[in-house]
């Protein structure tokens, strides 16, 4: 199944790893109504395995001995530790930056996935859960792209400051632009949600079992380098 989303990024932007496909204004390269229905084919058949899988893990007896009730996080905690992600709505905090309309996301109906347990197989369940639902994000998005310039011709240098939040699959991300009418920015900020979750981990790591704690960091799905960048 890995491969198959892999062969479309390779598809759609001609890299399987590193994409560069984003840019000012828009998109580099255009996917057109054919690739986009093919996608959807490929997504449509890749649910039902999906499904099976995620059933079989969900319900089997190691991995619920070894998620159910451990690195609690209560929702409490989880808001006053700035918690995002799956790993916040694990624990009942009912937040998505994409409900707050940007990009297309207003156009596309979508429930935020939360549970109020806030412990790793929550924090599972939630995940595997999202998966689902950006398949079906992704169905509706297909169905309502407009045909049109895929970038906005953008001229000049940016003079101002602008701050935007967007919802990544490991949670909420921050980006922080100030320029100056110059090719030169004065300042550019961006807090991963890895480094978001870190206090939060650390809670969960306090009186743990050593055999918990790879299970404990993972329960963050973090990204080392996005977070030391």
């Amino acid at each position: 199944m890995r491969e198959k989303i892999l062969d479309m990024f390779e598809t759609s932007t001609g890299g399987r790893v590193i994409f560069s496909v984003n840019k000012i204004g828009g998109v580099m390269k255009d996917m057109d109504a054919d690739m986009l229905k093919e996608f959807v084919k490929i997504l449509n058949g890749m649910e039902k395995d999906l499904r099976e899988l995620s059933r079989t893990f969900l319900e089997n007896k190691a991995v619920n001995s070894r998620l159910q009730g451990v690195g609690l996080l209560t929702k409490q905690q989880a808001h006053d530790l700035g918690t995002v992600g799956p790993f916040m709505r694990a624990s009942g905090i009912v937040r998505d930056t994409r409900r707050m309309g940007y990009a297309a996301y207003s156009d596309l109906e979508f429930e935020t996935i939360t549970s109020d347990v806030g412990d790793c197989y929550a924090r599972t369940d939630v995940r595997i859960k999202e998966l689902f639902q950006s398949i079906d994000i992704i169905r509706q998005a297909v169905e309502k792209i407009p045909d049109s310039e895929i970038a906005v011709p953008v001229k000049g240098f940016p003079d101002g400051e602008y701050f935007m939040r967007v919802e990544q699959p490991r949670g909420e991300a921050v980006y922080y632009v100030k320029g100056n009418g110059t090719k030169f920015l004065d300042r550019v900020r961006v807090r991963t949600p890895t480094f978001a979750n870190l206090p939060g981990m650390l809670e969960t790591l306090k009186g743990a079992q050593l055999a918990d704690v790879p299970i404990l960091i993972l329960t963050i799905d973090p990204c080392i380098s996005c977070t030391e960048r």
